[in-house]
């Protein structure tokens, strides 16, 4: 008994070595495939957070677009709403111009029409007021001119003086000067002139030049003169009336435009030059040479 209990020991003490040894590696074992599961669990969720920080970074410059273009859209907006303010405000204030204008020309309207009576009761004179940005007053040949002439009668020049001192108070206004006459060729002889062309710009300039005289004196960049010969008569020229209500000389009143911003601004006063300055004394010894004994 006793030596198989020994024998059965020895045995025992054999194999426990291989036992604690095999239970190493079954640990050994265990713990690498923990480890692995660990490292791999730990890799797929930086791989997670990488995409998750990939998507953040996305939807931030996504975002930063987004306001961009809100913040240009919102400037644009801004700009459309002053522009539309500046330009009511402009609008506004060309219908208060206008207005204004329109009372000036109805108030010349009226002087005229009472400095004009016995020529517009006898048919040498006509006020038109049918446009409503122009008024336009119209004086026959016979009460400016003789017939194939183109200087001014004496009671032309009166009647240009009073109708001119009139145009002349309406301010902001310029004047066209436009001579009409018929077609059939004016009359040798001194002072006449040639076609109907030169004596339709003759008539025209004639009156610009005594509109520029007192008691007028209307500023010269309001006047303009052009003439139009008969072709472009008010009536038919079927009848000696018909031909004497052609031959007329118009001038028109209406708001003078307005330059160009070129212009506008070769027009402002220029600020005079600076003076040179002023050099300082140059310092040194004196100019002055001692002369040898």
């Amino acid at each position: 008994m006793e030596e198989a209990r020994s024998a059965t020991d020895r045995r025992r003490r054999a194999w426990l070595p291989w036992a604690l040894l095999a239970g190493v590696v079954v640990l050994a074992l265990g713990g690498g495939l923990m480890a692995s599961r660990s490292i791999s669990a730990l890799v797929e969720h930086t791989a997670h957070l990488e995409q998750v920080a990939l998507e953040s970074e996305a939807r931030v410059a996504e975002l930063q677009l987004l306001r961009a273009s809100m913040e240009r859209r919102l400037k644009h907006l801004d700009q459309r709403q002053t522009g539309t303010s500046a330009q009511r405000e402009a609008e506004a204030r060309k219908a208060r111009e206008a207005d204004a204008q329109l009372v000036q020309r109805e108030a010349a309207r009226k002087k005229l029409e009472a400095k004009l009576k016995d020529a517009l009761a006898q048919g040498d004179a006509w006020l038109d007021a049918s446009r409503p940005e122009a008024l336009r007053v119209e004086l026959s040949e016979r009460l400016l001119f003789e017939p194939g002439q183109s200087t001014l009668t004496a009671r032309g020049v009166e009647e240009l003086g009073r109708i001119g001192a009139v145009l002349a108070s309406v301010e902001g206004h310029a004047v066209q000067v436009a001579s009409h006459t018929d077609e059939l060729p004016t009359a040798a002889g001194p002072g006449t002139e040639g076609t109907s062309w030169e004596l339709s710009s003759a008539r025209a300039t004639a009156v610009v030049r005594a509109l520029l005289e007192r008691p007028a004196r209307i500023a010269p960049q309001r006047l303009s003169a052009v003439g139009h010969a008969s072709f472009r008569p008010e009536v038919p020229t079927d009848s000696p009336q018909n031909r004497q209500r052609n031959r007329r000389v118009a001038l028109t009143l209406e708001p003078m435009p307005l330059p160009p911003a070129a212009l506008l601004a070769t027009l402002e006063p220029t600020p005079p030059p600076l003076a040179p300055a002023k050099s300082a004394p140059a310092s040194g010894k004196s100019s002055k040479k001692s002369g040898r004994r």
